[in-house]
């Protein structure tokens, strides 16, 4: 399997890194320049701003997964 483009970064045109993690059924997207330390966040495809992003995930961080017997 290929992985997907890297994306060009929008202030300075470095390759951007991309993380993403599922948050109740969404994708939160993470995206970093490493050169010019810009940092964008999206939720489920809408652009937000890091304390909504902090938000979401802190009110999952805490949960344990159920253990099925």
């Amino acid at each position: 399997m290929a992985l997907p483009a890297a994306q060009p970064c929008p202030t300075c045109t470095s390759e951007l890194v991309t993380l993403t993690i599922n948050v109740d059924g969404h994708d939160l997207i993470m995206r970093s320049c490493q050169t010019c330390d810009t940092r964008t966040w999206a939720l489920a495809g809408s652009e937000i701003d890091l304390e909504d992003a902090l938000e979401h995930v802190g009110t999952h961080a805490g949960r344990r997964r159920r253990a099925s017997v």
